[in-house]
């Protein structure tokens, strides 16, 4: 290494001891001390490379001619033998770092970071949690936090957290940063992947990471309702019966709220949550409505109208029998305040022998997921057995032989 490398190596390992005695809380008088061999590690034996001695030594006078450090030499000898830290000149070695190497030290980083956590302390649930996440984090040396993205990370979760408007993802954006492609561009994935977190929110295969926005009433754009069967939607003026379109209906979700009511004229209401089994699924006399997945916000809007309007009908849920569609189905209940029965997604299914090919073994992660489920008497049957026999199974070829049994 040459003397500029030496120069770092010993601030570094100066600082990263004092950092953890800092973080361990632990108070001595003792001095924060580096030994030559700790930089170069040869440098007490007898065959130690004497230009690189030189250069550490050159490194340490340096450094020590700066008012960084102060160094004890061993009697009748030019060799170092400890190098302490002055830890009242901190402020000026962490000036020194970022004009020399363009560095900040964790220690600085760490005062930047509680500050701006400290800004946000009487705010939402979910800004909280994110700041105590930081900020366990931040005790780790090796933990290399951006002080400016951990900021923009709390304005659009403070922003989520009391907004009341449906907005677009670019709206959002423009509004907390100043740019409508800021969000996108920078820290989209990263605050929906701790949203998810936060809300207790598990990602499926198929579904996209910001399906977690919509319950802050932010959608990347303009989502639709999608239907089909014995249904009637009245807006002001104007019925649509839905029944007259075999292929069903998609309504947008601003047109949700004009809705003056919904009729089922089906004895019971099913939703369904791949697209392939809806659009296999008839409508006829049923009324059936596609999900997607976990249902969002204004899908969870929409049903709840529906149930309003229609207290006695019955409700189904019909998805993919594994650990996902059961998650789906308790999300979908208890955001709409209404017990939806299962539909075809029990051992009846895994039994039936047309479906045997189909059958898929269940992974670790649905394993791990599993366990914390099957205390909800609602699906602890079901995931017995499929524990027990490791198995699981997709919607889609029920919903091909429900197509074909009643052809």
């Amino acid at each position: 290494m040459n003397n500029k490398d030496y120069k770092r190596t010993i601030i570094d390992g100066l600082l990263k001891k004092y950092d953890n005695r800092r973080l361990k809380n632990i108070n001595t008088n003792r001095r924060v001390m580096l030994k030559p061999a700790e930089a170069y590690k040869d440098y007490a034996k007898n065959n130690a490379e004497i230009l690189e001695k030189q250069c550490l030594n050159e490194a340490v006078s340096e450094l020590a001619g700066m008012g960084f450090i102060t160094a004890e030499y061993l009697k009748f000898s030019d060799d170092i033998e400890k190098i302490y830290l002055l830890e009242e000149k901190l402020d000026r070695i962490y000036e020194y770092l970022k004009e020399e190497y363009g560095v900040i030290p964790h220690s600085s980083l760490s005062k930047q970071v509680h500050k701006i956590v400290k800004e946000y302390t009487d705010t939402g649930e979910i800004v909280q949690k994110y700041c105590e996440s930081i900020l366990a984090q931040i005790e780790s040396p090796k933990y290399a936090p951006v002080p400016e993205r951990i900021e923009a990370n709390l304005k659009m979760f403070r922003f989520l957290e009391e907004n009341k408007e449906n907005l677009y993802v670019r709206e959002a954006s423009v509004l907390v940063y100043g740019d409508s492609k800021w969000f996108e561009e920078n820290n989209y994935e990263e605050v929906c992947t701790f949203l998810r977190t936060a809300v207790g929110m598990t990602r499926e295969e198929s579904e996209r990471n910001d399906a977690v926005l919509g319950f802050f009433h932010i959608v990347p754009t303009e989502q639709e309702i999608l239907i089909k069967g014995d249904w009637e939607i009245e807006w002001d003026g104007y019925v649509l019966e839905i029944s007259k379109l075999p292929g069903g209906l998609a309504i947008a979700s601003g047109d949700i709220q004009s809705i003056k009511c919904i009729t089922v004229n089906a004895s019971a209401v099913m939703t369904i949550e791949n697209k392939t089994s809806y659009q296999r699924m008839k409508g006829g006399k049923s009324a059936v409505m596609y999900l997607g997945g976990f249902a969002s916000r204004p899908q969870i809007d929409f049903l709840k109208k529906v149930i309003s309007d229609n207290p006695d009908v019955i409700y189904r849920h019909f998805g993919d029998i594994d650990i996902g569609g059961f998650l789906i189905h308790k999300h979908l209940c208890r955001e709409t305040s209404k017990d939806f029965e299962l539909y075809c997604m029990g051992i009846q299914q895994l039994k039936d022998e047309r479906f045997s090919n189909c059958l898929r073994g269940l992974t670790d992660k649905d394993i791990s997921r599993l366990e914390t489920l099957a205390e909800d008497v609602s699906y602890s049957e079901i995931l017995k057995y499929m524990k027990e026999h490791n198995v699981k199974l997709e919607q889609e070829i029920v919903s091909y032989y429900l197509y074909i049994d009643k052809e």
